[in-house]
């Protein structure tokens, strides 16, 4: 059986671009989103602010140091879920084998639909094109047998890049790279790798099993077929959200309690538009921070019932961080993560809440009548919390 074909589509910093799509004077300038509040740090950086020294999660007011022509704008979830949403819509449309990566990347399986054109890159360069023509938005573009070098491929070349990887030229074009810019490696490991004598791609995929092992315990052998060119072929087309998570690590620490309840607040309001958009509520609330003394800490909530509304979250999690109420003063905050899992659409919660309704109003019917034949008075409070 022949090799499968694998897109890896990556909008190229998606939320600095969006805004430039929709403001097209911004075009060719350095731009950078990020929640204008106290303390704010880069959210996304166009490739214009990223050559004057704008980075992610660095702070505002670093950035507008390094680059005083640094235009800002604020981050807009509306305009991204929207952009967002078009941008898989014509994706869907070249083939319906479309998983999404994230907001703004994903792969897909072009196995059927590359047999329609002369070579893979003519269908890669009609997508490139026709994404910057209809939306606005650069694209990278990575065609492999598998996901992870479709991904590593999209990774190259930014921006506006088209990378080919085949499995023959892993050993030329991959394991040269950095070990850090190996999708999957976080930056806790690397310097546990460098500490082994791993430095780059290649040195993974040659090391010996049990080095690798005191890294990576039962996930050795996964590293090292991903270092070796071998990973899933497989697009999950099921885009129902197992979990929606926002988090953010700040290069100056949070020490007031204003700005602290700012940026989980924040977190808060993009969780509470992504589960209504995608018409969803969760039960369980994950929360963790990370204090300037490293000491990480996640809790997190189960209710009995469903919920998708920013106040209810922020009540829950502000809850939640009671705990370490008073240590943000002593060490500050560098990293906020709030997350949604145990998630249901709301449709299915109806569903059942309308069957569950049934029952209690018969129950409730049977009570009654027991109760009407009895001497003895009865108060009934009946809190419903869908």
């Amino acid at each position: 059986m022949s090799a499968k074909v694998i897109f890896h589509i990556d909008i190229n910093a998606f939320f600095a671009s969006a805004h430039i799509a929709l403001d097209p004077s911004l075009q060719g300038k350095p731009v950078a989103a990020c929640h204008v509040v106290k303390g704010s740090v880069v959210t996304s950086a166009s490739y214009e602010a990223r050559k004057r020294g704008v980075k992610s999660a660095m702070l505002m007011t670093q950035a507008k140091l390094i680059c005083p022509e640094l235009i800002v704008v604020h981050v807009d979830f509306d305009l991204y879920e929207d952009l967002s949403q078009k941008f898989i819509d014509l994706i869907t449309s070249y083939s319906p084998l479309v998983e999404p990566g994230s907001v703004d990347e994903v792969y897909v399986d072009f196995t059927e639909t590359i047999k329609n054109y002369k070579r893979p890159l003519d269908l890669a360069i009609e997508i490139q094109k026709r994404v910057y023509e209809e939306l606005k938005l650069p694209v990278n573009i990575g065609i492999a047998p598998n996901k992870f070098l479709a991904k590593m491929g999209s990774d190259m070349n930014k921006p506006l890049g088209i990378t080919v990887i085949r499995k023959r030229e892993v050993e030329a074009k991959i394991w040269p790279l950095p070990i850090e810019d190996m999708f999957g490696i976080g930056r806790k490991t690397v310097p546990r790798l460098h500490k082994v004598g791993i430095f780059t791609i290649g040195d993974l995929a040659n090391a010996p099993f049990g080095v690798l092992r005191n890294i990576f315990g039962n996930r050795t052998q996964i590293y090292i077929d991903l270092a070796m060119g071998t990973g899933s072929d497989i697009i999950d087309t099921d885009t129902t959200a197992k979990s929606i998570g926002h988090s953010l690590t700040y290069s100056k620490p949070i020490h007031e309690l204003d700005e602290l309840k700012t940026e989980i607040l924040n977190q808060i309001i993009d969780l509470e538009k992504r589960a209504k958009d995608t018409n969803v509520k969760a039960k369980t609330i994950q929360f963790a921070i990370r204090f300037e003394d490293m000491i990480t800490v996640a809790r997190s909530l189960t209710l009995d019932y469903y919920i998708n509304d920013k106040e209810d979250i922020f009540e829950r999690v502000m809850g939640l961080y009671t705990e370490f109420e008073g240590k943000h003063e002593v060490s500050g905050v560098k990293f906020l993560s709030v997350s949604l899992s145990n998630i249901k659409s709301i449709d299915q919660i109806e569903e059942q809440l309308s069957l569950f309704t049934v029952n209690k109003k018969t129950n409730l019917s049977k009570s009654h009548k027991k109760i009407k034949r009895s001497d003895y008075p009865v108060k009934t409070d009946i809190v419903d919390h869908s």
